[in-house]
């Protein structure tokens, strides 16, 4: 159950002991720089898979399982981060995992011949990165607030819609001019040249140096359906790689917004519960309701935005949602459990065993239903898929939160 203290966990002498001082704000800086990079690379992956689909290098399938896995090491890998932490400290962890997500796409760029070279760049040695740089990046903001750990952490998570947006509105232009091989080597410099210096600045407070959930896998994997086959989907009913390129901003932009307001929304107004409620609804009710009819330009876009915006307030809130419920010397160490849980998750995206070995599951109704170039009807199964499971979702935080109170208007 919740803190009985006042809403998102914040008790009133909290206010005067250190708590929401302006050198929490570097951290916060550091932390979205961070999210910048890595996660504007995760999200960003689609228009990558895109050109290798094009390349014939592999099915849908299985440049999805590449991808994931990217994303999967860093939930998977959560509690041995959170001892490592603990042993060298939030910045050197960081440090090194900038160095090894900067080496994933930099060897990427010598492997876009070859799938296992990429499950083992793209990967493998990315997703080492991913998950060194997690937890630093969204434990440390969180432990310098309570007052406004909502908002500090939704700036935090913007970084990865800006940077998602970003990445996603050059990467199509810069592929098509400079070549996919040459394209992932100035990421992976990039990473280096982004991700290092802003690991210096994460270190907890004073005193709070310690590092320290079944809804949370059930409702992380359907979230990379979308930014996953945004571009797959825009192409396979007409719409031009750099128009796609920029529905995926357009998503990534407005995760971005989401980030930072639903954050806001948990602090002034309705608290960390409700605000993932609502976050999952918006997610689930726009995948189902929207995603299977947009066949035009502009119900795609509208779509975009409004599923980005659930998207982004969903990441940023499970920080917040945690800090509400547990001691805050403890927060590294439950949210590296709660994302381990994710990793079921994530696999449940990445890979189902079936006679041609591991496809993801998003991919793998797209390649049986004749691929991105069957049209709407191919990609239907994958959003009926991922819509039912956020709104599942939302049912079980509901059902928690009738749990604690039943009046409507609670803020909690």
């Amino acid at each position: 159950m919740l803190s009985s203290r006042s809403p998102a966990g914040v008790d009133a002498s909290d206010h005067d002991d250190g708590w929401d001082k302006p050198e929490g704000w570097p951290v916060v800086a550091a932390g979205s720089t961070i999210f910048f990079a890595y996660l504007g690379l995760i999200y960003s992956y689609g228009i990558v898979q895109l050109h290798l689909n094009r390349a014939n290098l592999a099915r849908i399938s299985t440049l999805s399982f590449v991808g994931s896995v990217g994303a999967a090491m860093s939930p998977l890998t959560g509690m041995l981060v959170a001892r490592l932490i603990r042993r060298v400290g939030y910045r050197a962890t960081s440090i090194i995992g900038s160095v090894f997500l900067g080496l994933g796409e930099f060897t990427a760029g010598w492997s876009t011949k070859s799938v296992p070279a990429m499950f083992h760049t793209q990967g493998v040695l990315f997703g080492i990165g991913t998950a060194l740089l997690f937890l630093p990046a969204a434990t440390v903001p969180s432990l310098w607030f309570k007052r406004k750990r909502g908002l500090a952490t939704g700036i935090a998570y913007s970084g990865a819609g800006i940077g998602s947006a970003v990445i996603a509105l050059s990467l199509n232009k810069l592929i098509e001019v400079g070549g996919l091989e040459t394209v992932l080597k100035v990421l992976g410099a990039s990473a280096w040249v982004i991700c290092i210096p802003a690991s210096y600045f994460l270190k907890a407070p004073p005193g709070r140096l310690r590092a320290v959930a079944g809804i949370q896998w059930y409702a992380t994997f359907p979230l990379f359906v979308p930014p996953f086959l945004l571009p797959l989907y825009a192409a396979s009913i007409g719409i031009s790689g750099q128009t796609g390129a920029a529905i995926l901003a357009a998503w990534n932009f407005a995760s971005a917004v989401g980030r930072i307001v639903m954050g806001f929304g948990a602090d002034a107004f309705f608290g960390p519960v409700n605000s993932l409620l609502m976050s999952l609804t918006l997610i689930g009710i726009t995948t189902l309701a929207l995603w299977p009819f947009a066949s035009t330009l502009g119900l795609l876009v509208f779509f975009a935005i409004l599923n980005g915006i659930g998207s982004g307030g969903f990441f940023s809130l499970m920080p917040v949602v945690t800090g509400a419920v547990f001691a805050n010397e403890e927060l590294a160490n439950v949210i590296s459990m709660l994302t381990t849980s994710w990793t079921f998750g994530y696999m449940m995206v990445s890979s189902i065993t079936g006679r041609h070995g591991r496809t993801p599951v998003a991919g793998y109704p797209l390649d049986a239903y004749g691929g991105r170039d069957s049209g709407l009807v191919a990609f239907r199964p994958a959003m009926f898929y991922a819509g039912s499971l956020t709104l599942a979702s939302a049912g079980m935080v509901l059902a928690i939160r009738l749990m604690e109170t039943r009046k409507l208007f609670a803020r909690i």
